[in-house]
């Protein structure tokens, strides 16, 4: 029995104390805000309190708000910190007044929040003032713009994993389905999609009572009048009045629906006292009506006519045509860059719309002729390409034929046969005509002898060189080439000694021809087999032969 009594003692206790969390924060805050000295820290402060404050009492919520912004008012600098603090101060005032069907007034104030947020970068908070954009348009019955402004809020919140922030938008999301005949199971599917991100009360409420909303749709009273009954005391604990008011006026029709007038009455009588302290005309202009269709139908006729009267004030304070026409223009104006004169011009004006058609198109017709051009001039361009690489391919095989001649005929060129050429017969008539002028016989003759000898020996040399050029005649023309194409790295030297090898003479009747040494003949062809990588043992000539094969072939 104790233990019963203990549970229960602290059941109790735990409502209670859940009951004052949010009354113990605004309290906490209160007190910081008086502790504080310096406007930095006091204004975040005073924005927290308004935010708070805003869900059970508008009026004050607003009265902390402008007081704040008086004070921001003040601030000199353009600091991010600045600036975060008055997209937060016209964020508050845009809830204030979406609350209080200012839906105008809420999107001036919204707006200059989204286009802070927007220059910083304050991802969080551009993420909540879009969610704060998609109700307001739901509320203003543009559904499908209201959804556009929730999934960028959820598209943002998700990349800086705000869980909470995703989960509220979600729940908004569902809501905008509601009135959707083709896709209103959308409602539940995002309902319970937001309850996967955050699991706190607050949006166990919201979440619960969108479902109780669509069972009461549904006309499934029994599951509605559950849900309904459920919320009460966690709204009252949250003090979330408009959430409270809601609950009643639905809670009211599900009585109706059960025929239990006077639950009914005192559902919405409820519902009522808490729309009034929130001063949202929208919601009473609905809960009249509800009131007024409850006692129709219980034939209380005179009470009926009497809720209608009420319905048919607040319903024209609410429908304001010239309202809703200033709401749709300050839309325009912030879609067009607040062009709004420039947008309604071009709107109504047949001629601004013609002329703007017969420009896209010149622009259009532009941009192919550009283009067709470019790729005309590509085509050229790659035609062009092509034909100077045929050119050069051509001119690069014209020097190689030309080459090749010029080897040929410098390999047949002719030795000078004549053993004395006309320069070294200049040259001798000159010695003889300087010798003749010696005076001393001996002299004369030692000059004479030493004449003769250069000439014997000048004439050796050019008998040689005729030699040698009659045997390097016999040579085929096929191996001179094959040595000049494929064996640049030997000299000319070495290439004439492979070509006496080729004729089949041994070294010694080379060194003869070309008059040198037999060691010199010996070297060269040791210097000739390092570079063609040949040892002692390998046949040079017949080497060479077989590259000649290969080249042949290919």
């Amino acid at each position: 029995m104790k233990t019963i009594i203990t549970v229960i003692l602290f059941l109790l206790y735990f409502l209670s104390s859940t009951a004052q969390v949010k009354v113990s924060i605004i309290d906490a805050i209160k007190t910081q805000i008086k502790e504080v000295d310096t406007d930095t820290v006091k204004v975040p402060l005073m924005l927290k309190l308004a935010d708070y404050t805003s869900t059970f009492d508008v009026d004050e919520a607003r009265q902390i708000a402008l007081s704040a912004q008086r004070i921001i008012d003040t601030y000199t600098d353009e600091s991010v910190h600045y600036q975060k603090q008055k997209a937060k101060l016209f964020q508050t005032l845009a809830i204030c007044d979406e609350l209080q069907d200012n839906i105008v007034a809420s999107l001036v104030n919204l707006q200059k929040s989204i286009e802070i947020s927007s220059k910083i970068n304050d991802s969080l908070s551009l993420g909540k003032s879009y969610r704060i954009r998609g109700s307001l348009s739901i509320k203003n019955r543009d559904t499908i713009t209201g959804r556009k402004y929730l999934k960028k809020s959820i598209d943002i919140r998700k990349k800086i994993n705000d869980s909470v922030g995703i989960s509220k938008s979600y729940i908004y999301l569902g809501v905008s389905f509601f009135y959707d005949a083709k896709d209103r199971d959308s409602m539940p599917y995002y309902t319970k999609l937001a309850k996967t991100y955050d699991n706190s009360l607050e949006t166990k409420i919201n979440a619960d009572a969108n479902l109780a909303a669509f069972f009461l749709y549904d006309r499934d009273f029994k599951k509605a009048k559950i849900t309904y009954e459920g919320l009460i005391t966690p709204h009252k604990k949250l003090k979330k009045y408009i959430g409270l008011s809601s609950c009643y006026q639905s809670l009211g029709s599900v009585y109706a629906f059960l025929n239990q007038k006077e639950k009914s009455l005192q559902a919405l009588d409820s519902a009522i006292v808490y729309s009034k302290v929130l001063g949202n005309k929208d919601f009473l202009v609905s809960q009249y009506a509800s009131r007024r269709n409850i006692n129709f139908h219980f034939k209380d006729y005179r009470a009926a006519f009497k809720d209608f009267e009420f319905y048919k004030i607040y319903y024209d304070s609410v429908n304001d045509l010239a309202e809703a026409k200033r709401f749709i223009e300050l839309e325009l104006n912030y879609k067009f860059d607040k062009e709004k004169e420039l947008a309604a011009v071009e709107l109504k004006s047949e001629k601004s719309k013609k002329t703007l058609y017969f420009i896209l198109l010149f622009v259009t017709a532009l941009a192919a002729c550009v283009l067709i051009y470019l790729i005309r001039k590509n085509n050229k361009q790659c035609l062009q390409i092509t034909k100077n690489e045929l050119q050069l391919k051509e001119v690069e095989k014209l020097k190689t034929d030309l080459a090749l001649a010029n080897r040929e005929k410098e390999l047949k060129k002719v030795v000078i046969e004549n053993s004395i050429t006309e320069e070294v017969l200049n040259k001798t008539l000159d010695d003889i005509k300087q010798i003749i002028t010696f005076e001393n016989e001996q002299e004369r003759q030692v000059a004479l002898k030493s004449l003769s000898a250069s000439l014997l020996s000048e004439t050796s040399a050019k008998s040689s060189t005729s030699s040698l050029q009659n045997y390097l005649e016999e040579v085929s023309i096929d191996f001179k080439i094959l040595l000049d194409k494929k064996y640049a790295e030997l000299k000319p030297k070495e290439k004439e000694l492979l070509c006496m090898m080729k004729l089949g003479l041994s070294s010694t009747e080379i060194s003869k021809l070309l008059n040198t040494t037999l060691a010199s003949i010996k070297s060269s062809r040791y210097r000739i087999r390092k570079k063609l990588n040949l040892t002692s043992n390998d046949n040079i000539i017949a080497f060479i032969e077989s590259k000649n094969t290969t080249y042949s072939n290919s």
